[in-house]
Parts: structure tokens; C-alpha cells; sequence
């Protein structure tokens, strides 16, 4: 066809045998910015690096697979734009299977202050102005599904995860730092246990000296429409992280899911292996969350796990845990199920001072950092930053 880069054209043979790498970047790097993937088994053994104003389209069925003959380093990705210093524009990519083959020796992560290890990363996003994700399966990553920082004006829909084996940081979607103006809509994780992380990470602060945050920055996470989001069984369902930097302008609508751990944490990462601060040099508390909505959020605690799972486990203590600065942040139609849930409250909070909260029409107030609101359930919630 005129105009269209076919991989198959370029000598993919997409039989699950051979290495397609080089078809597959050359007619990325072709003179069409528009690239077919037709049906068959790809094995992918570099990452392929896209170009500004690229158009991936991939037959449905198509699987693209992270087949390595080397092991994996740092800036290793199965996907990933093509300049991550100087910025990217405009990438495309809708449908296809694609495959982070976590269960191969080469795709190991190390350990997680190795400074030239493997990411454990599928799809890699930094530096991109213009992003469009759609009717995707992403499967079998190492750690982060998609990673993206410093992406302004994306859509990313009809995305289904699923893995074959569980791991560490094995979050869906990971937003860090100086990501705005977007839309993630119709996620859903088709593996039972899955995610084994965070489904949703906004983490506009993190620990960027850890393998799978290398190359990441601390900025603002700002305007982002988040809807439809599914999942059975998964460690935390949505995660919102900041010290000093913002998340702001932020709606949900439509969350259903089932956690081991956390259905929202904002804790700051206090209890993380790489926390971020300590108490003593935040005495008044962190964090700058401002205008967060969320519209109907159906949540349950998940006890019971098959006896063959490996993932993290985790211990639900609350479905909320709130513990970093808001300012009118709102859940409207907030519904707990199960018997399992009286087992564990519907909100924790802690480490704020400053803030008015209110269930269902009750007013609280923590008098310092170290007091502990619990709640054992509600249907709406509202937390506003109080200077008085």
C-alpha cells in the first residue's frame, strides 16, 4: 500500500522465531510516518525507537514480543519515543499485542539502585508533546506497563493488562513528573492479581535514584481525566505521590476494583523502601494535592488469594489512606462492598493538621501530625485545606 510502511515489507517474519528488530526499525525509520503490523509473532530483541509524527497501526491479533540476546540495560525498553533529551511530537500507536516476555532470564530486573540496569519498563514516554494509546493489550511487563514523564496532551484508551508472572513494581500505568493535559480511559487488568502494584500511579515526586525511576524527574502532574478503570485483584488501585510537587486538576470517574493493600494511597511513601523525607525536616507534613474529584468509586478488600500466587500480597489496613495535604479534594458516590470490608476501615488519616474533612455531611479536624482519624465508611467525602 502507497504511502504505508508494512513491517513485513521491510523482512519481518513475525513466525515467533525470528528476530524482526531490524524490519521492524527500519520501517519505522522509513520515509512513511504512518507503519502497519499484520498479523503474526514479532520478536523484538533491541527497542524499537519511534520517530516524531509516527502512526503505528497493528492488527489486533498481532504480538509484538521482547525476545532478547543480550542482557537488558538501562534505556532498554520494547518501545520507547526516539528522543528522550531534546522531546518528540505526535506518536501514535493503536492496537496489537505487546509483550515484555518478563519470564526471560535477559528481562530480569536487578537489584534496585543498579545505575545501569534494566527498567524492568514495556513502553517508555519521555519528553513527548502529543501521545495517543488505543485498543492495546499490554502483557507479561517487568515492572511499569507504560512509563511516562514529561508527556504533555495524550490519550490512552482501551488499554487490558495482563502478565504471567507477578513482580515487584509491577505498576499499569506510571505517570511522574510534568505530565498534563490528557485523558486514560477504559483500563482494565485481565489477570487475577494484577496489577501487582499500582494500577494507577500519579507520582509527581519519587525516588528517581531507583532502577525502574531512572531518567524520571519531580515536577507537577496537572489536568488529567481518569475514567473507567477495572480490576478484580491488584496490590493499590490508584496512587497519588507528592512532597513538594503538585497534582492537581485531577477528575475520576467510574473506578471499580478490588485491592490487597490500599483502593487509594497518598502517603507520601512514608513506608516505602526509599522513602523521601524524613518527619523531622516536614514537621507540618507534605504535600500539594489541590482539586481531585471522584465520581462513583466501588472498592472491596481482597483476602483470599490462590495458593500458586507470588505476587505482593499485602495486608488490607484501609481502602483509604490519606496522608499528604489536600485541598478540595472530593469522592461522590463512594460505595465499600462486602462483608469482607468491615474487616478494615474506609479511611485512615494522618500527618495533616491544616486540613477541614468531611463524611457524609461530619466535619473532623486533626489537631497535630501525629493524630489519627479513622472512619469506618461513607459515601462522601471532602477534604479542604483550613487555615484557621
Amino acid at each position: 500500500m502507497d504511502g504505508i510502511n508494512n513491517v513485513v515489507d521491510f523482512g519481518a517474519v513475525g513466525d515467533g522465531i525470528h528476530d524482526d528488530y531490524a524490519a521492524f526499525q527500519a520501517a519505522l525509520d522509513g520515509d512513511s510516518n504512518d507503519v502497519i503490523i499484520p498479523q503474526g509473532v514479532y520478536c523484538i530483541s533491541h527497542t524499537l525507537r519511534v520517530k516524531s509524527d509516527t502512526r503505528i497501526i497493528a492488527d489486533k491479533t498481532a504480538r509484538i514480543v521482547m525476545k532478547s540476546n543480550h542482557r537488558r540495560k538501562r534505556n532498554e525498553f520494547l518501545l520507547s519515543n526516539s528522543d528522550t533529551e531534546k522531546g518528540n511530537r505526535n506518536i501514535t500507536i493503536v492496537g496489537g499485542i505487546w509483550d515484555g516476555n518478563n519470564t526471560a532470564p535477559e528481562n530480569a530486573k536487578p537489584d534496585i539502585f543498579d545505575k545501569t540496569g534494566y527498567s524492568g519498563v514495556l513502553l517508555n514516554f519521555v519528553h513527548l508533546d502529543g501521545l495517543v494509546l488505543k485498543d492495546m493489550v499490554l502483557a507479561n511487563s517487568v515492572t511499569y506497563y507504560v512509563r511516562m514523564c514529561r508527556v504533555h496532551h495524550f490519550d490512552i484508551e482501551d488499554i487490558s493488562l495482563f502478565s504471567d508472572q507477578f513482580g515487584a513494581n509491577q505498576d499499569g500505568l506510571h505517570i511522574g513528573g510534568d505530565v498534563k493535559h490528557g485523558v486514560i480511559r477504559n483500563i482494565r487488568a485481565l489477570s487475577y492479581g494484577q496489577t501487582n502494584d499500582d494500577m494507577i500511579a500519579l507520582n509527581a515526586d519519587d525516588s528517581i535514584e531507583r532502577v525502574e525511576n531512572l531518567d524520571l524527574c519531580r515536577a507537577s502532574i496537572e489536568d488529567i481525566t481518569i475514567e473507567n478503570i477495572y480490576t478484580e485483584n491488584c496490590h493499590t488501585i490508584i496512587r497519588m505521590l507528592s512532597v513538594t510537587a503538585e497534582i492537581k486538576d485531577i477528575r475520576f470517574k467510574n473506578v471499580y476494583g478490588g485491592f490487597r493493600c490500599y483502593a487509594i494511597n497518598i502517603d507520601a511513601a512514608r513506608y516505602c523502601r526509599t522513602p523521601l523525607f524524613s518527619e523531622s525536616e516536614y514537621t507540618n507534613g507534605v504535600g500539594l494535592i489541590s482539586n481531585v474529584s471522584f465520581e462513583n468509586f466501588v472498592c472491596y478488600p481482597v483476602l483470599d488469594l490462590p495458593q500458586d500466587f507470588q505476587g505482593t500480597r499485602g495486608v488490607p489496613e484501609t481502602a483509604l489512606k490519606l496522608e499528604s495535604h489536600m485541598d478540595r479534594f472530593r469522592i461522590v458516590g463512594f460505595r465499600y462492598v462486602t462483608e469482607a470490608a468491615k474487616r478494615c476501615p474506609a479511611v485512615k488519616c494522618a500527618h495533616i493538621q491544616k486540613e477541614k474533612i468531611t463524611a457524609d455531611g461530619r466535619e473532623y479536624h486533626l489537631r497535630s501530625t501525629e493524630e489519627c482519624l479513622t472512619i469506618e465508611d461513607f459515601s462522601e467525602l471532602s477534604i479542604d485545606y483550613d487555615a484557621d
